[in-house]
């Protein structure tokens, strides 16, 4: 393949396995690393087509950036230039040794993959092998050779890595089509994770198509204790049904919030009067004579509204016991027939950063 002079060949070798050759060369303009991947010897054209198309829609700190594409002298692209990322993929990370670890280890995989997903993309390809480290630590996905756009997902016959491949895509139509959902991504999530905690995808799993459910990646009888909710929705991850799956933003927003547990504010503000909910001072009660009254409390994660009595409105919606606030919000106590005499009380939740 020839290249321009900008880039030069290394001496670092980079294994990548697939359909694609993979070279570290030095953009000598940037002085920095980068990988050239070229198609091997017939295979489709498609396949760099298709991650072109993507990573160029995506904009995400977890997925590998694109910078340049390598043409003929027919004008044909024949390779594309991306960021070199060092070191070993995370088939070499060890075992995570505390639930904690574990959610910040999946927390930043769920966010690239909701990332792609909010960008009208589906990777079809998530494990492990996929994903490195950068040297900031930050997490990174590549290897988009079979990335769809998730508004016309379909393919001819299976792909995939068996193991991490959801149901569906076994499921192959008279045409020899397969039809597929962000779902796929969720489902390959889901395996990834119990690769992770156990230190390899369960045998069950391997099946093609996969025995499912399988008992050894239930999440709840791993050897780190995870939260109910937690093992609750990873499992649902891996659900046979594909409609049964989370998306993966509920999926960061649910670790999101454990790994912020008790790191919550809630600032509520009537007239002159201010309240404010947080680990150290964890349930108001808000009452008016005549009006209402509701009682809210923090438990680490949500702010849950325990109690209310007499007539209480959160954003013009009655308030119900049990219900969480929906953020930052305005509670009313008082009927319509209060007229100006009711009482708004507004609320301000903060979501502190969660650094990686």
């Amino acid at each position: 393949m020839a290249l321009s002079k900008r880039y030069q060949k290394t001496k670092k070798s980079f294994d990548a396995g697939g359909m694609s050759d993979v070279e570290v060369y030095t953009d000598v303009h940037l002085e920095r690393d980068v990988v050239i991947k070229a198609l091997r010897d017939g295979i489709d054209s498609r396949r760099l087509l298709d991650e072109i198309a993507a990573l160029q829609t995506i904009r995400s700190k977890h997925v590998v950036q694109m910078y340049d594409v390598v043409k003929n002298e027919r004008d044909d692209v024949v390779a594309i230039v991306e960021e070199y990322i060092p070191g070993d993929d995370l088939t070499s990370c060890p075992k995570p040794a505390t639930a904690i670890e574990f959610l910040y280890l999946i927390y930043q995989i769920a966010e690239g993959i909701a990332d792609i997903h909010a960008h009208g993309q589906i990777h079809r390809d998530i494990k492990r092998q996929n994903m490195k480290f950068d040297a900031e630590g930050c997490l990174k996905i590549f290897d988009f050779g079979l990335a769809r756009s998730s508004a016309s997902a379909s393919t001819i016959g299976e792909r995939g890595t068996p193991g991490y491949m959801a149901p569906e895509l076994f499921e192959i139509t008279a045409g020899g089509h397969v039809t597929f959902t962000t779902a796929v991504d969720v489902f390959a999530f889901g395996a990834t994770a119990a690769a992770l905690a156990l230190g390899s995808v369960p045998k069950p799993m391997r099946e093609t198509p996969p025995i499912l459910p399988c008992d050894e990646a239930d999440f709840s009888k791993l050897p780190i204790k995870l939260p109910t909710e937690i093992a609750s929705t990873l499992n649902r991850c891996l659900s046979k049904d594909w409609s049964d799956r989370p998306s993966m933003s509920e999926v960061v927003e649910l670790v999101r919030l454990y790994l912020l547990r008790d790191k919550h504010r809630a600032l509520l503000v009537s007239g002159t009067s201010a309240y404010s909910l947080h680990s150290g001072n964890r349930t108001v009660v808000l009452s008016v004579v005549n009006q209402g009254s509701i009682t809210i409390n923090y438990d680490g994660l949500r702010f849950l509204i325990n109690a209310v009595s007499g007539s209480v409105a959160i954003n013009n919606m009655a308030a119900v016991a049990g219900n969480a606030l929906p953020g930052s919000c305005v509670i009313v106590l008082g009927s319509g027939a209060n007229g100006a005499q009711r009482t708004s009380i507004t609320v301000d939740v903060s979501h502190p950063e969660l650094a990686l």
